[in-house]
């Protein structure tokens, strides 16, 4: 019949739409079936913090006994949804609020993906990038089963290198700035801006950078209404930094593998400490000495690829790091596994995926996949993969020989 011929036409010519459609309906459905979920972090930290707010506004979540020890930012935003979202439980409150930066989060790394493609490959792998990202374990379980505010940096990092890709350094520091305003893990990310001055399409100032440091103290300036200092921001962080005494935090990386090598001792973990510090700091100067050696142009896939490997190169080397913190290396693994589309981009992301995970359900359901130690091997696997490709895709192209 005619009127079924049309609506079988319609249908087919808009077929991706109801993909996406489909696919954002069962995103929301496995986050809200994560929602009664609750974890350790959100009910004894952020929901207390979140409750003296509703109580006696910004200023009595600043009491020492409840150890406040997030950024500025967290606190304006929590003021103003506490007026909003007062009524609710504090737990689903925390939740929606993340919940509402994990799909702002998964909007930008679709714009990231759709950047990387070309025009041809737009409209089916950008539904695909979308898929995997909406429908990301990691992302459900950090934002609606766990309740993390991770999304909130992650959003804005991931705008910083969608800003670098469109040519505007300037304003990707600014992004940049803002997303380490939110959590000091955002400094993962700074290496590849480094190496983008040297290498990137566009030249800016070496100025531009301090921005970045700029706008994290300027988001503490406000603390002042509330008797605070207006380094009040540096001063979490620099609290941060000393506040944590184990050499990792459920987190599958170097420290990780060494297992029972590493006695808890603090002298010993001293010493651990500073020499993974040194490995990282190494093994980014010997890529961006390299890169800028050789005059590499970082954009596109390639500068995708840069930044997901200086964020889990970080993660794997730093001491003190948490099983969350690669979250934004993770998201640019993704992206530029679905820009390149080849298995083994694919098996990447899988095999950190795996680690990640595992290192989740430790913490969030007390069963792990498989043991801390071969998540942290899996992730040395990962890392010296990603280490190969990256100096792959920017190895020079040799010009073919003459006839």
């Amino acid at each position: 019949m005619k009127w079924e011929e049309r609506l079988r036409e319609w249908i087919s010519s808009h077929v991706l739409w109801f993909g996406y459609g489909a696919v954002a309906l069962l995103g929301l459905f496995l986050r809200w079936s994560y929602l009664p979920h609750l974890a350790a972090d959100l009910e004894f930290m952020n929901s207390s913090w979140f409750n003296a707010i509703k109580q006696g506004g910004m200023a009595a979540v600043l009491d020492p006994e409840l150890q406040y020890t997030y950024s500025p930012l967290h606190l304006y935003l929590w003021t103003l949804a506490a007026g909003l979202l007062g009524s609710l439980d504090t737990p689903m409150a925390l939740k929606l609020i993340s919940l509402g930066f994990d799909a702002l989060l998964v909007c930008a790394c679709t714009v990231l993906l759709r950047l990387l493609l070309p025009k041809e490959k737009k409209a089916f792998y950008g539904f695909i990038g979308f898929a995997l990202l909406w429908l990301s374990p990691i992302l459900l379980w950090n934002s609606a089963a766990w309740g993390q505010t991770d999304a909130y940096f992650a959003l804005f990092s991931v705008l910083a290198v969608v800003l670098l890709l469109k040519d505007r350094p300037e304003w990707s520091l600014i992004a940049l700035g803002v997303a380490l305003s939110w959590k000091l893990q955002a400094i993962f990310l700074l290496p590849l801006f480094g190496i983008a001055y040297f290498c990137g399409k566009k030249k800016f100032s070496l100025l531009w950078f301090l921005t970045v440091p700029g706008i994290l103290i300027l988001s503490g300036v406000p603390m002042m209404l509330v008797g605070e200092s207006p380094l009040f921001a540096l001063q979490i962080y620099l609290g941060q930094t000393g506040m944590y005494s184990e050499i990792t935090y459920n987190c599958p990386n170097l420290y990780a593998v060494m297992g029972e090598a590493i006695q808890n001792k603090q002298a010993v973990l001293g010493m651990f400490s500073r020499t993974g510090i040194v490995l990282a700091v190494s093994a980014l100067g010997l890529m961006a000495v390299w890169l800028i050696g050789q005059k590499a142009e970082v954009s596109g896939a390639n500068a995708v690829l840069l930044g997901a490997w200086c964020v889990l190169c970080c993660v794997f080397f730093l001491p003190r790091m948490h099983e969350r913190y690669g979250v934004v290396g993770e998201l640019l693994l993704l992206c530029w596994a679905v820009s390149v589309n080849r298995p083994r981009a694919y098996l990447y992301v899988l095999l950190e995926l795996l680690a990640t995970l595992s290192a989740y359900s430790q913490y969030l359901f007390r069963y792990p996949f498989f043991s801390l130690q071969t998540g942290g091997v899996l992730m040395l696997v990962v890392l010296c993969l990603l280490s190969w490709e990256t100096i792959k895709a920017f190895q020079p192209k040799t010009a073919p020989a003459a006839i």
